[in-house]
Order: structure tokens, then sequence, then C-alpha cells
């Protein structure tokens, strides 16, 4: 097993898992705190296993992250079918990332043929998702992504950052890059396991998933989409919850884009990624409420408080048209100037090296992205999901377009 920085599993783990010996399947679900999921999600993944892969050796591997609310004695109650499980308490730094280490730590001591994981608090989980990631990843995909059917507010990390962004920066129109639900090829399990990245803060918390799509991209891995239905899970209000999620993830999206400059700088136009996709049937997307006025807020404290960073970062048309919505009634972000917001701070973060200072750009960054949330739910109040996503496509058209801003500005910095 070759990996960068301290092992994530812990001793014991290893051990048991070296004893278990060759496997073809592993299916890895990073917990903590999540005893009012994981029985469902447990259960799900199982039946999936037992049902669409009854002559494969299989393994559930639960990468718990020190659960203090009987996720543990839920886990090792639920009957799953006669495929094995183990319990895996992982160490090192506490995030997703160390547990997601852990899985593939496992899934290079098993040597297995194919790895997924899925999150602990899916609610539309169902046995086909099993069926598709790791029948992909067994035709060819190194990485499969998730696709899924979800409600406009549902993922406003991924629909107004991550998603334009991975689209314009790396050539693919991977859907949700930050998705959490992946399938892996033996193969790329290695090269994740060998990142230098695992010792980076923002990869070891929220930031891993991200890690592991532009690092899949940026190496040549085959990549696919695996259409999953709806994601129904604990979905969180952007103003309220998200703002350790935002900074993991955007500094985990930036330490790559600085890791992989010379990848991205040779991509064309963006082109579409293969989907895999069964008949089952799901339930709709449930509506996410959001706290819209406390999004406004937080916009309007950070153009107050953060103005000589901002001064520092964005060109002066730029930030005049952003200080005006303060007080303007008519509150729009247009997608060009978002674009070029997300841009300079993306080249400003490049010449960042202390995580302090890294830390602070985030914050802002975060403040201005809240508004943009404000401005597309003012946008499509009364838009239908499929509308709204659409918007969301031309949106990230305008993040390709600019993209010569971003190139001019990044070589400047």
């Amino acid at each position: 097993m070759n990996t960068r920085g301290p092992s994530s599993l812990e001793s014991e783990s290893a051990k048991r898992l070296s004893k278990i010996g060759e496997t073809d399947l592993l299916l890895g679900i990073p917990t903590y705190n999540c005893a009012h999921t994981i029985g469902y999600v447990l259960h799900q993944v199982a039946k999936g296993l037992a049902t669409y892969f009854p002559n494969r050796k299989s393994l559930i591997l639960i990468s718990d992250g020190g659960s203090q609310d009987g996720t543990r004695e839920v886990a090792e109650a639920i009957k799953t079918g006669g495929v094995k499980r183990l319990f895996a308490r992982y160490k090192g730094v506490s995030g997703k990332g160390s547990a997601v280490k852990a899985i593939l730590e496992a899934a290079s001591i098993l040597n297995v043929e194919v790895a997924a994981m899925f999150d602990s608090d899916l609610r539309s989980i169902t046995p086909e998702w099993c069926k598709t990631v790791l029948e992909a990843a067994s035709n060819e995909a190194d990485l499969v992504t998730p696709f899924y059917v979800r409600h406009k507010y549902d993922g406003t990390i991924t629909n107004n950052l991550c998603y334009p962004f991975t689209r314009a920066v790396y050539g693919l129109r991977i859907r949700q890059p930050i998705g959490g639900d992946f399938g892996f090829s033996n193969a790329l399990v290695t090269r994740l396991s060998e990142s230098l990245l695992w010792v980076n803060p923002y990869v070891q918390r929220f930031g891993v998933d991200i890690f592991i799509t532009h690092t899949s991209i940026a190496h040549g891995f085959k990549i696919k989409e695996a259409f999953l239905g709806s994601k129904v899970h604990e979905a969180k209000d952007p103003g309220a919850e998200l703002t350790p999620m935002f900074n993991q993830v955007v500094g985990s999206m930036f330490t790559c884009m600085k890791e992989y400059e010379e990848y991205w700088r040779q991509v064309g136009p963006s082109r579409p990624v293969p989907l895999v996709k069964y008949s089952f049937s799901f339930p709709g997307p449930e509506p996410v409420k959001i706290n819209s006025a406390k999004l406004l807020d937080e916009f309007r404290k950070t153009i107050i408080e953060e103005m000589a960073l901002l001064k520092e970062v964005l060109q002066e048309d730029l930030l005049e048209s952003l200080t005006k919505l303060v007080q303007s009634p008519q509150f729009q972000i247009p997608p060009d100037k978002w674009a070029r917001t997300v841009y300079s701070f993306a080249c400003n973060f490049r010449k960042r090296i202390q995580y302090e200072a890294q830390t602070k750009l985030l914050g802002c960054l975060r403040g201005l992205w809240l508004g943009k949330v404000y401005s597309f739910l003012l946008e499509t109040e009364n838009m239908s999901d499929d509308d709204a996503n659409c918007l969301i496509e031309k949106e990230a058209d305008v993040f390709e377009e600019l993209k010569p801003f971003f190139l001019s500005h990044y070589s400047k910095n």
C-alpha cells in the first residue's frame, strides 16, 4: 500500500482487512454521528450488492470519525444479507477526507477490482445505485460521478461555483463534481492514494470530493456519470450552515487549480461526459428552504467590512457594480460579473501561501457567493427545477466564454 502522509486506517482495521484478503468489490460509507440515516443507507447498499453482484466477493466498509450518537451500534445491528461489513474508526484529522482516505487505503489492501462510496445521509439511495456505479466502474470508467435530479435550491455550492468552474477550467461537463457518491477503478484508487495533496487541510475535510474529481481529470482518467435519480439528503441552508464546507470545498478547488495548471492551460472548449442510465423508479426531489434575508445581510456585510480586500482582488468596475447592489432595490449579479469575480479570487488565491491568508480570502468570497445565491433565488422564484437548471447551464456557458479573462489574469499574479 502506497499512500502519502500518515495512514488513516487504524492498525487493527488494517490487520482485519489483510485477513479478509483480495476482494472484488468494496463499498465505503464515510460516517460521523449519522445514527438516524446510516441504517437505511447500509440496508440499501447491502441489498444492491447481494442482488446485482451475488457471485462477487464484496465488503462494506463504514469509515467512522468517532461517532458518539450510536452510529456504530445501528450499523452493526443492520442485517446485510450475507454481505460482509467492517466498521473502522479512521485516525488523523477529523473530516470527510480522512474517512475517504481510509476507504481508499482499504481498497488498496484488498486489491479490489472496483470501489465505490456513498454518503451516509442519503434518504433516496436504492440498490440500483450500487448496480449503476459499480458496473460503470467495471466498464472502462476510472471515475464514476453521480448525476442527480435535485431541487433547484439544493447544491448551491455546486450550481453557482464548482460546476461552472470545473466545466470551464477543466473542459468537462461533470454536473456534480462534489456529489460524493463515486465509483473508482483500481488504477484510480492507486493514483489518488499516492497524491501529495492529502496533507492539505481542505482535502482532509469536505474538499475531498472536488479533489477526487479534479485529480482524476488532470491525470487523464476516463470519467463517466451515473444517473441516480433524485438526491434526497440532509440539505443545508447556505446562509446558516455551510461556512466550513464552503471554505473547505473552494479551498480545495483552488489548491487543485494551482497543482494542475499545466493540465488545464491546454484545455479547449468543454465536452459532455458519457452518462450511464438504467430505468428504475425514484421519488421526486424535496423542496429546500433558504433564509433569503440572511443571504442578503451577509452579502452587504461582506461588501462593507471587506472593502480593503475587495479592492485588492477585484477590478474597479467590477467592485463598483457589486457595491451598488448594497442599496439597490433591483438585486442581480449577472453571470459575467459573477464569473469575473470567481476568476479574480482564484487568481488571488494563487499567490497566498499561508493558510490564514487563504481563509480570509475564502471567507470574503463566501459573502459574495451568498449574494449570488440570493440573486439566483430572485431570478428562479417562479421557475421549475428544470428551467432553473437550464439557467445554470447558461451561466456555465458564460464562465467558458470568460476563460480568457481567467488565463490572462492568472499569468499576472
